[in-house]
């Protein structure tokens, strides 16, 4: 087990090259498959508004979606992708970032005022013009506690995908040190991952949840 002085040594022998372009990497990944899963998310909660069938379907949907591991997406993305594509850790953060974001959208909508109904029917709002400006506003709050577990499991699962096939990111550079018998690799850029984590998550998810809490919208 390395020290901790011994950690930090090895982390800054790195070089802020090394350091910005593999953490740079690693959370353009995370995001790209976020932003995926969020678009997804906010399609099948559109759709969850269309009708008993549509709604049932959902909610089977996000069902098996839940229950498939991690570890079965990643294998089988990079054996359709291959080893070095990008594509397989920006899936695997978009497949694991949807049933939080669908589970929350899903719940804001079940919980969502009946007087956003009422007042979109007396405007004569469309279908999409009441999922759009009424209920989509309402569901901010929701959205945004789900975004930072979201986030961070993506960031998380995305380290994973490049640890099995990646040409770089923190999970390749984990992989990496780990194959050369470098426990101080390891540690140091597990450390990296840490600390983006905290970072991303106290100075940006934290205050955004606290803004979004604004548009909460009493029964």
């Amino acid at each position: 087990m390395p020290g901790i002085p011994g950690t930090l040594g090895f982390l800054a022998s790195q070089g802020a090259w090394a350091l910005a372009y593999n953490t740079g990497l690693t959370l353009a990944r995370s995001l790209a498959g976020f932003l995926v899963g969020f678009a997804a998310a906010l399609a099948l909660g559109f759709a969850y508004t269309l009708g008993p069938l549509a709604r049932e379907t959902v909610r089977a949907l996000n069902t098996i979606l839940q229950s498939i591991s991690v570890l079965i997406w990643v294998v089988v993305l990079v054996m359709i992708f291959g080893v070095l594509s990008p594509i397989p850790p920006v899936l695997v953060a978009a497949l694991v970032s949807l049933p939080i974001l669908l589970a929350a959208v899903v719940s804001g909508l079940e919980a969502s005022s009946r007087r956003l109904a009422e007042l979109a029917s007396m405007l004569g709002a469309s279908r999409g013009a009441y999922y759009r400006d009424f209920l989509l506003p309402s569901l901010a709050p929701p959205l945004a506690g789900a975004t930072r577990s979201a986030l961070g499991a993506a960031l998380r699962i995305s380290v994973v995908a490049e640890a099995f096939g990646s040409s770089g990111g923190i999970g390749y550079m984990i992989a990496n040190y780990y194959n050369l018998a470098e426990p101080r690799g390891v540690f140091a850029w597990g450390l990296v991952l840490v600390a983006l984590m905290i970072a991303l998550d106290k100075g940006v998810l934290e205050p955004l949840e606290g803004r979004a809490a604004r548009w909460s919208v009493e029964a």
